[in-house]
């Protein structure tokens, strides 16, 4: 180590600021932007329910598609930080600023392998300023670290190829099972592993080396499973919710998956140019998208052309099989695909740029090198979210709970949320983090209901909101504006004919 830190001292001080310049871009003013909505405030629930209930999920976050749910793997992973910064959702963000600083270096550690320095500065440095990666590195949500065990998986598969030791196969299979955990369309991240897997079947020689092919194999597939325990266990106790529901969703006739394949292959370079290149690389600039998508598959276009499957080509190969695969894979999904449907395909644009430096001249590397350094990273740097004034969701949050508490008067109390694109989990959190937990209608109904709006115009009174209509008639005592949100006091109005109050 001391050896190659004195041959490559320019190297490493390269590598040192695109280290901290991810840290910074991830770090920075975290509580101040990052996201605490309702997803956020369910998952801080959880975390509560294992830290302070001892009660362990089987199950993680329900998905977009009814009746699935993800494994609890992101419950586990956030519940360490956030028991060790007691209960405080900063800390589970700051894990994932940490996986996402992890992921750059992951990218710089796999283009330096396969494509040398320059090409790993290259991509590694481009991915930490991509402000798609930066934006999902600064919030807890289980989508976000798939791009983390994605490259593990890779980095692990291409070890077991580089050391004949197939072991390395166990950490494959392991961090396929969690990438799914993050989401479920990261199952397609199987039959990429599974190709590039009867690859390496059809040029094995030696009886001794078969073996270990077969033992790391076997333990790739047994590691899988043990990932995906937990969910496996809760389906076997829940007459198997989830593989039923997913059944249904790649089997059935339904509108989710497309049942046609050739029909889907218009949609595969929308999908790559504008969804892929177009929001991770390019800053939706519309000209570089173009370029960049170009340029991304010059080295497919070479393998193809070369046609020789050895230990220099391998990477192009993996790589091409990561991106067509994923495509191929996301164009049958029918609904809207959304940047964190991608976020597991994502390393591959730049790696697969890392790959066209190396099939230049080596004076014609740098040169390349510095140009789209240049040009992606003005774009890049233009859209980079620390521009922008900060959310401060997380703060807004906590002073609208404190104010509720405060209007309460130590008095128990009902709540409910109004809003177009969110729900209550986080008001929840907080409420319930500082000893005032609504209560629950229709069981405990109290004398008094504060209803949150975020929307603009807002009227609580009759309003179709289950946590309203089951409070009973209503009338307003008071309105008060915070943090630039209404929040109502609701009581009962007794000249319903019905009011009881329980």
């Amino acid at each position: 180590m001391i050896s190659w830190i004195k041959k490559n001292k320019v190297e490493l001080l390269i590598l040192l600021f695109v280290i901290i310049s991810a840290a910074f871009l991830r770090l920075y003013k975290l509580p101040e932007y990052m996201t605490f909505l309702g997803d956020e405030g369910r998952d801080a629930l959880m975390i509560k329910r294992i830290l302070v209930e001892h009660d362990i999920p089987l199950i993680g976050p329900p998905t977009s598609v009814g009746n699935i749910y993800l494994g609890p793997l992101y419950y586990y992973m956030m519940a360490v930080p956030m028991a060790v910064f007691w209960l405080n959702p900063v800390a589970a963000a700051g894990m994932v600023a940490l996986v996402g600083v992890l992921t750059v270096a992951l990218i710089y550690f796999l283009a330096r392998e396969w494509f040398g320095k320059v090409a790993a500065i290259l991509a590694a440095f481009l991915y930490s300023i991509s402000p798609i990666t930066i934006t999902y590195s600064r919030s807890s949500w289980n989508p976000n670290p798939a791009p983390f065990f994605t490259l593990i998986a890779m980095l692990s598969f291409y070890q077991a190829r580089k050391t004949s030791n197939f072991l390395w196969l166990v950490f494959t299979g392991g961090a396929v099972a969690a990438a799914t955990q993050m989401h479920y369309l990261a199952l397609i991240l199987i039959p990429v592993f599974i190709i590039l897997w009867f690859f390496e079947l059809l040029i094995f020689k030696k009886q001794k080396e078969f073996r270990n092919f077969v033992t790391g194999s076997i333990g790739a597939i047994v590691a899988f499973f043990i990932v995906t325990l937990p969910l496996i266990v809760f389906d076997f106790k829940h007459n198997f919710l989830n593989y039923r529901a997913l059944n249904s969703l790649f089997f059935s006739s339904d509108d989710t998956i497309r049942s046609g394949f050739l029909i889907d292959l218009g949609k595969v370079w929308v999908l790559y140019q504008d969804k892929l290149v177009g929001r991770y690389i390019a800053a939706e600039a519309g000209w570089l998208s173009l370029l960049i998508s170009i340029l991304v598959l010059i080295p497919i276009v070479y393998l193809i052309k070369n046609r020789q499957m050895n230990d220099k080509n391998w990477p192009i190969l993996a790589l091409s099989v990561w991106l067509v695969v994923g495509l191929l894979g996301i164009s049958l999904y029918k609904h809207d695909v959304y940047d964190h449907y991608l976020g597991f395909l994502s390393p591959v644009l730049y790696l697969l740029l890392a790959g066209i430096i190396v099939l230049l001249k080596p004076k014609w590397q740098v040169i390349t090198a510095v140009i789209l350094l240049l040009v992606v990273g003005f774009y890049n740097l233009q859209k980079n979210p620390l521009l922008f004034p900060p959310n401060n969701q997380l703060q807004r949050t906590q002073n609208i709970a404190r104010f509720v508490i405060s209007e309460a008067k130590g008095e128990p109390f009902n709540f409910a949320l109004i809003a177009q694109s969110n729900y209550d989990a986080a008001y929840q959190f907080y409420l319930d983090r500082f000893g005032f937990k609504p209560k629950a209608v229709p069981v405990e109904i109290t004398k008094q209901l504060f209803v949150v709006c975020e929307d603009a115009v807002c009227n609580p009174v009759g309003h179709s909101k289950y946590e309203i209509a089951a409070f009973g008639w209503t009338k307003i005592e008071s309105q008060k504006e915070v943090e630039g949100v209404k929040i109502f006091k609701l009581v009962h109005n007794q000249e319903d004919p019905n009011y009881t109050l329980k």
